[in-house]
């Protein structure tokens, strides 16, 4: 049989009423009762009922977390940050994955906020406008947007500029001028902020900007890499920075090898995220790492703040990127 409230507090010689407010992180109960009620709690494997617990408390437990695409590698990473982390945490994690679809997450923010079925939100890469995430402002449920930075929620996200600045100084230190940019837009990626860390490096090294070696492409895809590739070997350049992430710089370097195009001997390529793939790709790719599993770990932590009342005001946590050198440049 489980075990109930009744038998810790026989146990504990404390009443049933008591336990309940030790549980429940009420006030005004003596430290040593506390730590009491919880040794025993642990000792007999007692765990609370947590569809009760809603019942009573108006709660759910719950923390939705909201992603664009669960088989990305970056989003699993971070959602590894968030498991680990959540062993610690009295809450249940619930997972919605939208796959991209902006109408799918526009749609499924109004319903999970109108409709109270999580306490929380974790938003990671998401697609969609401030304007259409604000729902979770106004209906007042806390909410943490991973991987952008978000004006009206709280966020975590990284030094999107000067990761594109270290790639850049990295590759004019290696003697490149003629260096190209592979952005993508979709999903909202901070691709001006990565854009202008490149322009940053290179006005820095007096070497001007060439909007003609921006090449945009649609997503962080292999496909995409290779459709650029046709672009940037036309411009001849001799090295490229991808801050449109790793899958599209892995492409690069798979189109240059169909073609017999030494890299890094004729073309140098820099990536942006460090996913596993990165390391397993030949030549292995160098590129900036984004502290994913870090970015979990802040998430988890800064929305429990929020529901647990210790953290109130609006905000921001920026980590920093980290340049990882392999074989690639």
């Amino acid at each position: 049989m489980p075990v109930t409230l009744k038998d810790i507090a026989e146990r504990a010689g404390v009443t049933s009423a008591t336990v309940s407010m030790v549980i429940n992180n009420k006030p005004n109960i003596s430290e040593a009762t506390r730590r009491k009620v919880l040794k025993i709690a642990k000792e007999l494997n007692y765990y609370p009922n947590v569809i009760a617990r809603g019942l009573a408390t108006r709660k759910s437990n719950s923390i939705g977390v909201i992603v664009p695409n669960l088989a990305s590698s970056f989003v699993v990473r971070i959602l590894q940050g968030i498991k680990s982390t959540n062993r610690d945490v009295d809450y249940t994690v619930t997972l919605f994955d939208t796959v991209g679809q902006k109408e799918n997450e526009s749609q499924l923010f109004q319903r999970l906020a109108r409709e109270r079925r999580i306490d929380g939100a974790i938003l990671i890469g998401t697609t969609v406008s401030e304007d259409e995430m604000k729902i979770f402002r106004d209906e007042s449920v806390p909410c943490i947007v991973v991987a952008r930075k978000c004006d009206i929620l709280d966020s975590v996200y990284v030094n999107n500029e000067g990761g594109a600045v270290d790639a850049t100084d990295y590759l004019i230190a290696k003697g490149h001028t003629a260096i190209a940019c592979v952005i993508c837009r979709k999903q909202n990626l901070p691709a001006e902020d990565r854009l202008n860390g490149y322009k940053k490096a290179l006005e820095k090294h007096n070497i001007a900007f060439n909007p003609a070696l921006v090449v945009e492409v649609d997503d962080d895809t292999i496909e995409a890499g290779h459709a650029a590739f046709e672009k940037l070997w036309a411009a001849q350049v001799t090295a490229v920075f991808v801050p449109a992430g790793d899958m599209a710089a892995i492409g690069i370097v798979q189109e240059a090898k169909k073609r017999g195009i030494p890299v890094p001997g004729k073309l140098a390529v820099v990536g942006f995220d460090d996913i596993p793939a990165a390391e397993v790709v030949e030549p292995m790719l160098t590129t900036v790492r984004q502290p994913k599993l870090e970015m979990g770990d802040y998430a988890i932590n800064m929305i429990v703040d929020k529901l647990e009342g210790r953290e109130s005001e609006l905000k921001h946590k920026e980590l920093p990127t980290k340049f990882i050198v392999r074989e690639s440049a």
